[in-house]
């Protein structure tokens, strides 16, 4: 063989093994990453071998050059991610890449680039730069023969037959940037059994438990990315996060060890409102808590200050339109200045005096979605002290202390929902939860969340408390669960026995507000049972 094809494959090669010392440089290397490793270098010969094929010397060049490029732009990729996130790239991180726009997705990579990730970049930029002006001076028309074309056709079949009975073809960023657009389109498609078409769902034997005459108002707050060591209603943190709702801590019912099923917001909503669950992922295709809700004869709304829309709907915004009236009132992405959550009081405000006894209202709030100094107003600026961390930086500081600030504003807004309640001559509650947690320089040197990779508990544990008016108290029979350990993919279970919704899909051992709740394994990321994985 032509010595200068060992030159290219050295090219190649080189690439490979420069991500991989930064890697073992950086990090702790496990058996992924070693796999990883090995994947790269059977795609690069893959790569190599249909440079055989091509004729033409002035296509053979472009090809070179252009496979090279997008090589190393995948490597900076997966090992940019593995730097941060510990993990590897995924379906589910392509999900989330999907249903962002592409400012969103610059706003996340400048969050994370740092000197060692400049290091990296300044590192790719040097490798491509080298590899194409070694490819100007090695690349020549080959002649090979029929008998070595044969070989290669047979290599490359073997790769493949390799890749996926291995399963290495996992690893594969190119392969995920091909396959995820099909998944996600099907995931899509399933998801048409919510929206507007759909608002009734096939809930079966529908029954209204205790139905009252008097006005009924319930209200389910989502809050996004809530820290539950920084809420300082648990009475873990030192810093007054939750002065509001701490002065009618008697009041509410607090659920003291709560998690999420997933670390972002796609996976743990997209089972929280639905039949979904840990056991049965496909039941979120079968049926959402507005769907069941409507069937129960509720006016019911969602009101949202979260952007609806990234490539399509999202899957969280195509279960929110099966309410009866759906809006949303942001349409920024979250590096621009965003509405406060305050707007999410004024619809309120006007959707409780509009006609219909029967009102379920889902408020979505922005919460603590990045950038946090964009989500309060100057007025809740209130943390400018240096926090308590094991982390000595002044980026960190400011990160922490914009973090509590929305804490605080948090705080102001749930006190603020439950006054409206309190205001309402109805039987009423006020139910708060976040769709998942963050990792805010408590536990590691890190702040937000992943999906489902490097995780910590805090990315999981959230807050969750019920408030409810006395009305709502002698006509209902809440179980004091507080605490019992729950998962929030039970979410719809516990959100009908509030409402005294019943239907054969639903199972009231699965609420945790009903006597008959039974506490069940929550198991999370790879099968990893949380209590397990957390707490020994």
């Amino acid at each position: 063989m032509d010595k200068n094809v060992f030159k290219i494959a050295f090219i190649f090669l080189l690439s490979i093994s420069m991500f991989f010392l930064f890697e073992i440089f950086f990090k702790d290397i496990n058996i992924e990453r070693v796999c990883n490793f090995f994947e790269n270098i059977l795609f690069a010969t893959l790569l190599i071998i249909i440079f055989f094929f091509i004729k033409s010397l002035k296509f053979k060049l472009l090809y070179l050059k252009c496979v090279f490029v997008l090589f190393n732009i995948s490597l900076l990729l997966e090992t940019f991610y593995y730097y941060h996130f510990e993990g590897i790239f995924s379906v589910s991180t392509m999900f989330v890449i999907f249903e962002t726009n592409g400012a969103e997705s610059v706003e996340f990579l400048m969050a994370y680039f740092n000197g060692s990730i400049i290091f990296l970049s300044s590192l790719t930029l040097v490798l491509i730069i080298w590899g194409l002006r070694s490819f100007n001076r090695d690349v020549k028309n080959l002649i090979i023969s029929k008998r070595f074309k044969l070989t290669l056709i047979f290599s490359i079949f073997l790769i493949l037959i390799f890749l996926k009975l291995t399963k290495l073809i996992v690893y594969n960023v190119p392969y995920l940037a091909v396959m995820t657009p099909i998944s996600y389109f099907q995931e899509m498609q399933k998801f048409k059994a919510y929206g507007e078409e759909n608002t009734l769902g096939n809930f079966t034997d529908v029954r209204r438990k205790n139905s009252q005459k008097n006005k009924e108002l319930y209200i389910i707050v989502v809050g996004e990315s809530t820290n539950k060591l920084h809420f300082q209603l648990y009475d873990e943190y030192y810093r007054q996060t939750t002065p509001s709702l701490n002065k009618i801590k008697d009041e509410i019912l607090v659920l003291n060890d709560v998690i999420s099923p997933h670390a972002y917001t796609i996976g743990s909503l997209s089972k929280g409102l639905t039949l979904g669950n840990t056991e049965n992922p496909d039941g979120k295709f079968q049926g959402s808590i507005l769907q069941l809700l409507n069937q129960a004869g509720f006016k019911t709304y969602w009101l949202s200050n979260q952007r609806p829309i990234g490539i399509s709907d999202t899957q969280v915004t195509k279960i929110a339109k099966g309410a009866g009236t759906s809006v949303f009132m942001n349409m920024n992405h979250t590096s621009e200045q965003t509405p406060y959550d305050e707007v999410l009081l004024n619809e309120l405000n006007k959707i409780v005096l509009e006609d219909g006894d029967k009102k379920v209202i889902f408020l979505h709030m922005l919460g603590a979605h990045f950038y946090y100094e964009m989500r309060y107003p100057s007025k809740f600026n209130i943390f400018k002290d240096k926090p308590k961390t094991q982390f000595k930086r002044p980026e960190v500081y400011k990160i922490i202390n914009a973090y509590d600030n929305v804490m605080r504003y948090t705080d102001s807004i749930l006190n603020e929902v439950i006054n409206v309640a309190k205001k309402q001559e109805a039987q009423s509650f006020m139910l708060y939860f976040s769709d998942h947690g963050q990792e805010v320089y408590d536990e590691i040197d890190f702040f937000g969340q992943t999906i489902d990779q490097m995780v910590t508990k805090n990315m999981y544990d959230i807050p969750m408390f019920l408030w409810m008016n006395d009305s709502y108290k002698l006509n209902k029979k809440i179980a004091n669960n507080s605490d019992k350990k729950y998962m929030t993919d039970d979410l719809l279970h516990s959100i009908a026995d509030l409402c005294n919704v019943t239907s054969k899909e639903t199972d009231s051992t699965r609420s945790i507000f009903n006597t008959s709740f039974k506490e069940r394994k929550r198991v999370i990321k790879n099968n990893l049972d949380y209590d397990t994985y957390f707490k020994n």
